[in-house]
């Protein structure tokens, strides 16, 4: 087990695994053995506190209470898990900066700022706003976060066949989800190919590598898709993907968790 997080470890810093790492620390996590529908349920239930409590105090609470869970009990290294929240805090900082700023005359503004033949300027109602949109999407992610790094896909798809989603729906989730990393690895390599022969080496190759990445990304892609079908076929696949499922029972510390999350929220709604 050890070696295994040593192993991801590495490929979640160096080299072409880098794409695998959240994957790969949801078979290892601490959290691995928790009731896969009682977690499911655990993450909804956060992500619908957050939304519809509206309290920035109930926001910080999720985001540290999910973040804590999955470095502490989850065993998830700090430093990986902040790198990994970085991708979506690049998009929740740009919507939070277009909320923010408002474009007017900006009459009873805290900041103004001329810009052009208008201005730039921040009220006091769309920084309230903007904090706001900060703390209901980074409680919601860490609650993801929570789920994701924990919880395999076929265990989450599992979980939603028992809700009676649509077989499709869930054969179609799990064939994308399997094929994203098949075009992951198919792109590393290629990038590899291409940096070793100094594919990268200025602006202006870097464009026709990349461009011509992506053409070839796009036959090997109809290559892959035609020896995946085939790889299913030759396993008696015969439009139900089959996947053995460990049952998981529901332990007290994991109600425990759930009630400690569910207690927080409520006596800070209550102070706040």
């Amino acid at each position: 087990m050890e070696r295994d997080r040593k192993k991801v470890h590495r490929h979640g810093h160096h080299g072409r695994h880098r794409h695998v790492s959240i994957d790969s620390y949801a078979y290892i996590s601490g959290l691995k053995e928790w009731n896969t529908p009682y977690k499911v349920s655990f993450a909804l239930l956060a992500i619908l506190a957050v939304i519809t409590a509206d309290s920035p105090a109930v926001s910080i609470m999720t985001m540290v209470f999910m973040g804590g869970l999955s470095i502490g009990a989850g065993r998830i290294k700090s430093g990986d898990y902040f790198r990994l929240m970085l991708v979506p805090a690049a998009f929740i900082i740009t919507g939070g900066i277009a909320v923010l700023i408002q474009v007017g005359t900006g009459a009873e503004s805290l900041l103004r700022i001329p810009f052009f033949n208008t201005n730039l300027y921040i009220t006091k109602e769309s920084l309230g706003q903007s904090l706001g949109l900060f703390g209901k999407a980074f409680g919601a992610v860490s609650a993801l976060y929570m789920l994701a790094l924990s919880t395999p896909m076929g265990e989450i798809i599992s979980t939603l066949g028992k809700v009676k989603v649509p077989s499709v729906i869930l054969e179609l989730m799990h064939l994308i989800y399997r094929y994203i990393f098949i075009l992951l690895e198919t792109n590393a390599g290629q990038k590899e190919a291409a940096q070793s022969r100094l594919g990268y080496c200025d602006m202006k190759t870097s464009f026709r590598t990349f461009g011509g990445e992506l053409a070839n990304l796009l036959i090997l892609s109809m290559k892959k898709s035609g020896e995946y079908y085939d790889a299913l076929e030759s396993r008696g696949y015969e439009g139900n993907c089959l996947f053995w499922e460990e049952k998981k029972k529901l332990m007290k510390k994991q109600v425990f968790w759930g009630a400690a999350y569910v207690g927080a929220a409520v006596i800070l709604l209550i102070l706040f």
